[in-house]
């Protein structure tokens, strides 16, 4: 993953996060960095961006 497409993941991630704890509150995002063993995106190993974006999504567009 090259520098520019990392971006692209972490300012989708912030943004899905962003709209994900609005709605739901922060423990609702931070349950789902934990379960890639994660407290937040800086720790987040880049080979679970993608899923980490599609778990917010899904619960961002729940309603």
């Amino acid at each position: 993953m090259n520098d520019s497409e990392r971006m692209m993941w972490e300012t989708n991630i912030e943004n899905a996060a962003s709209r994900v704890a609005a709605e739901y509150g922060s423990a609702v995002v931070n349950s789902v960095f934990a379960r890639y063993d994660a407290t937040e995106l800086h720790n987040l190993s880049s080979c679970y961006y993608s899923e980490v974006f599609a778990d917010l999504e899904q619960i961002a567009n729940d309603n």
